[in-house]
């Protein structure tokens, strides 16, 4: 089955604005077309995820409350944030086929996105992004060079690096598996920062996989939806455990198997959760190197400060 992006749907093409009533704030309507060519050996199922995804992305980053981001940020940004308001935000969906060829399929989809949600995502996204003045090439090439001699900082001493535990997943219902475990031990090995252990008890850092829901709704008599929702406690960056969450919708064919698409799915929440964990552990031991090095981590304030206010 291709996985396209995986979806959690808002809408494409004609995006309308449409204010509704409700509990809380007011949200939009999105609705939109998309089509998608069949690829050879390809089910059917599975091109209209790819059309459905196609559709959500172009119909979510047309509406109209994008406006203030747009002024803002490029068009990467743009596109993250697009994608984050389709994975956690957009509700009630539709999805119907409106051409169903030998060559291509066409989907039309409707849903629902809650303005606060927009608003508060475009706020996250723009309130880092303000524009900076251009330094001069001296300034430029002093604080290079002292931030070469400074980021060539790497662990050196194997007894020197922290002890990471791998658990064995867990599911909302309490049962376990360790099906998962040795990929994401895989994901994980050979670090520079961190060895793996199998002692949680001597670990300086634990990282506990669980998955927190796992739903499949029926939209029609050919299609169902799968949402997700999967997280890693990492225990040992802070005092309390931080999460890194995955959540995910994905639409799949009647016909499919249910349980063969949730382990697809749950493979690939838990690789991105990975990495997600992964940047911040490196993150964590790389202050703490820069701080026994250094005195200081690299993004506390610097005794040399040139003149910028130019």
């Amino acid at each position: 089955m291709c996985w396209g992006r995986i979806l959690s749907f808002a809408l494409p093409a004609f995006a309308m604005l449409m204010p509704t009533a409700g509990v809380g704030a007011q949200s939009v309507e999105v609705y939109g077309n998309a089509c998608e060519k069949v690829v050879q050996d390809e089910s059917k199922s599975s091109t209209r995820v790819r059309a459905s995804d196609k559709a959500v992305f172009l119909g979510v980053k047309k509406l109209d409350a994008l406006a203030k981001a747009k002024q803002v940020l490029n068009e990467h940004d743009i596109n993250v944030l697009v994608y984050r308001l389709v994975d956690e935000y957009v509700t009630d969906l539709s999805v119907k086929t409106i051409k169903d060829e030998e060559e291509k399929i066409c989907v039309e989809i409707r849903g629902k996105l809650d303005l606060q949600a927009i608003s508060e995502v475009e706020e996250e996204f723009i309130k880092d992004d303000a524009p900076l003045k251009e330094a001069p090439p001296e300034a430029v090439a002093e604080i290079a060079d002292e931030i070469k001699a400074e980021v060539i900082l790497k662990p050196e001493d194997p007894e020197s690096l922290a002890l990471l535990h791998i658990a064995t997943l867990e599911y909302y219902n309490g049962a376990k598996s360790v099906k998962y475990t040795e990929p994401l031990k895989k994901q994980f090995s050979d670090n520079p920062y961190f060895y793996l252990t199998d002692d949680a008890e001597i670990a300086d850092y634990v990282v506990r996989p669980k998955v927190l829901k796992a739903k499949v709704d029926k939209l029609d008599a050919g299609h169902k939806r799968l949402q997700m929702v999967v997280t890693l406690e990492i225990s040992g960056l802070e005092e309390d455990v931080v999460n890194e969450y995955q959540n995910r919708f994905v639409l799949f064919g009647a016909e499919e198997d249910e349980q063969e698409t949730a382990a697809r799915l749950l493979k690939k929440l838990l690789e991105n959760a990975g990495d997600g964990a992964l940047r911040k552990l490196e993150h964590h031991e790389q202050k703490l190197l820069e701080q026994d090095e250094l005195g200081r981590t690299l993004d506390e304030q610097q005794t040399y400060k040139p003149n910028l206010s130019f």
